[in-house]
């Protein structure tokens, strides 16, 4: 909307009035709900594997902060870097973590899922850096999962053929995450992520790399 505005009092030799354009707020758009979770997957690798790994910070198309593993749909639903593309929003209500061998590998063996696990922290991060959960990793369950152990012969020694998963593998096992009842709402463009730290040392992984994957559980609002 365009307009004048008079000129203020003392402004001799200026213009008796101003224009101005007024922009009101753009629509809202009309969003429905769908079963359908965030998830995203980072790598961790036998070769300088830090103490802390961050999810939801690079979205389809990049590579994983190690290992070097482009993002595909596979790995990550994440069209942007640690938030929701407008006007998209999102209903939490839970948290699954499972690792899952890398490209190339057959197997997680028990080995390397205990080194994950233990001693390990995961922390949900919103709104910047402010701490909306923070708890021992072996409380996330992995949810619905493949899962059982084998052992070849192969005419020689035993190998390991492994698939651990932590909690009962059924689709209701989840952490449950709600405020008061109420899922938590995340916006579009309000920033979030999780966060994986060892704070005593870094796992010491025995394999090339171990996929990491976290899934936010909840509503996706998207546009009709």
């Amino acid at each position: 909307m365009l307009g004048q505005l008079p000129a203020p009092p003392g402004s001799a030799g200026f213009p008796s009035s101003y224009p101005y354009a007024y922009s009101g707020p753009l629509p809202s758009a009309i969003l429905r709900p769908l079963q359908q979770p965030l998830y995203d997957t980072e790598l961790t690798t036998a070769a300088g594997t830090p103490n802390m790994i961050q999810l939801f910070q690079r979205q389809l198309g990049q590579t994983t902060a190690a290992g070097a593993l482009v993002k595909t749909l596979a790995e990550t639903n994440l069209s942007q870097p640690g938030q929701l593309a407008n006007p998209l929003e999102f209903s939490l209500f839970g948290f699954t973590f499972n690792t899952a061998p890398a490209p190339g590998q057959p197997f997680v063996t028990q080995a390397d899922w205990a080194d994950i696990y233990g001693a390990s922290v995961f922390t949900f991060l919103y709104t910047g850096n402010r701490v909306y959960l923070q708890i021992p990793l072996n409380r996330i369950p992995a949810g619905v999962k493949p899962e059982g152990f084998s052992a070849m012969d192969n005419m020689g020694a035993p190998a390991e053929r492994t698939q651990i998963g932590n909690g009962v593998g059924h689709i209701s096992n989840f952490y449950k995450f709600t405020i008061g009842r109420s899922a938590l709402r995340i916006r579009p463009t309000e920033s979030f992520q999780c966060r994986l730290d060892w704070p005593t040392a870094a796992p010491t992984i025995v394999a090339a790399a171990v996929r990491l994957q976290v899934h936010l559980l909840g509503l996706q609002w998207t546009p009709l």
